[in-house]
């Protein structure tokens, strides 16, 4: 272990450095950094509404509450594509040295612009269900499905507000007029610009099968797996693919669609083999989805920082540590950042495919699971350290246990490693302060 912290140190610590160096790649961390208030203040209000108790959800429903849990919800994390091209574009300006106010609330109306603004929906005429289009943004598009293309917008935009104001495209206004209105009206015939570029961009996709840029980026991703089936290897593909997606910052629900169909296929003919007593048709590939599930259980990871030298990293394990056991994962992804950090890239793209071979190969020899599909309904929250021993018994826990093990020798040296280039951060920072005085 300690030759491979000299291997990081060495090696990927420096290109790591050199890498958030990069204008692009250090505003990529100072965005995703910027909206971690949002996804740890959320936390507490979603795990209560989801708490992994039978009946719980039922019982906030008729009381009325689940409506509004939903709704602050969707306020924080299903809008979160828009917090994040706001922060992003924000970083990027200052980096060009560019206003950064202007380059943000530009960049929120581009991507807006862009995407679908209407829904199509049932509703009842003349006693008859017909469909009818109303004008509204689908929150599927703010949130996880938007987000790739939201970073880009903010990018794109963000570098062509800066490249077009540094070549005098702005109007030249009196010294008596206030700086806010000045740089309010100044740049307008840049934003006209830009704002064809969007009105262009939308054009060009409506002509495409999937109508707009949103549906061709989803359908794009999803083509290649629309086909597979359950299988072992497709649940190690798609589920590796996520975790590397999820690093540049491609939220799962891009994937919605065939691993929905994947996993849909698989919980529902497992249960109904398993109430029919007969054998389960997706037993190793459930088994081994279970298995990268708990590679994946970030408190594992969490729990270390407890113990880190950096005040950076104790806090983070403070704020993130309980989300995280109930499932949770978008502050420590935030907070870090994992999500375009080259230095998490090795354990956050590779954990899960060797624990879901790992798992194949426990369960096809010394560890067979006997499953009970049934407990594939409990509530997305439920902490995995629960699920898999109700659901496969002594076997199914062991692998557990040893998947626990690979995420905490996979991630413990990079963590360690980037905790102890924190702790020098914050010491030269403070001796800088104390100079100073």
């Amino acid at each position: 272990m300690q030759k491979l912290e000299q291997l990081i140190n060495a090696k990927i610590m420096p290109l790591a450095e050199k890498m958030t160096k990069n204008k692009i790649l250090g505003a990529l961390m100072e965005g995703f950094i910027r909206t971690s208030p949002i996804t740890l203040g959320i936390a507490f209000i979603t795990i209560v509404g989801n708490f992994p108790v039978p009946g719980w959800t039922n019982y906030l429903k008729e009381i009325g509450l689940m409506a509004h849990v939903d709704a602050i919800t969707n306020g924080a994390t299903g809008v979160l594509t828009l917090y994040v091209i706001y922060s992003l574009a924000m970083a990027y300006a200052k980096r060009l040295e560019t206003n950064e106010k202007n380059a943000a609330i530009i960049s929120l109306a581009f991507f807006i612009m862009i995407i679908p603004q209407t829904i199509t929906t049932t509703v009842m005429q003349d006693g008859k269900a017909v469909e009818s289009v109303i004008n509204a943004l689908k929150l599927d598009y703010l949130g996880g499905q938007g987000l790739f293309i939201g970073m880009i917008v903010a990018l794109v935009v963000t570098k062509l507000y800066a490249y077009l104001s540094s070549k005098n495209l702005t109007f030249k206004l009196p010294d008596s007029v206030p700086p806010m209105v000045s740089q309010s009206l100044s740049p307008v015939f840049v934003v006209t610009i830009i704002f064809v570029l969007a009105f262009v961009i939308r054009v060009g996709f409506s002509f495409t099968p999937a109508g707009d840029i949103i549906n061709f980026f989803i359908q794009t991703i999803n083509a290649p797996l629309n086909s597979m089936v359950a299988s072992p290897i497709s649940i190690i593909i798609i589920m590796g693919l996520l975790a590397i997606l999820w690093f540049f910052g491609i939220h799962n629900a891009v994937l919605q669609g065939p691993l929905g169909v994947i996993s849909l296929t698989m919980v529902m003919g497992n249960i109904q083999a398993f109430q029919a007593g007969k054998e389960l048709p997706y037993l190793l590939p459930s088994v081994i989805y279970g298995g990268m599930m708990a590679s994946g259980f970030m408190s594992i990871v969490i729990g270390y920082m407890f113990k880190a030298k950096s005040a950076k990293f104790k806090q983070l394990a403070k704020l993130s540590f309980i989300p995280s056991v109930f499932n949770i994962t978008e502050p420590i992804m935030f907070g870090m950042p994992i999500i375009m950090n080259p230095m998490f890239m090795i354990p956050q793209c590779f954990t899960q495919i060797i624990s879901g071979f790992v798992t194949w190969g426990l369960a096809i020899t010394i560890l067979p699971v006997s499953l009970n599909p049934t407990m594939s309904l409990l509530p997305w929250t439920t902490p995995i350290f629960i699920k898999m021993p109700l659901a496969g018994g002594i076997n199914y826990t062991i692998i557990m246990i040893i998947c626990f093990a690979i995420t905490f020798m996979m991630w413990y040296p990079f963590i360690k490693v980037a905790d102890r280039h924190e702790y020098e951060l914050e010491q030269a920072n403070e001796e800088s302060l104390q100079n100073a005085k």
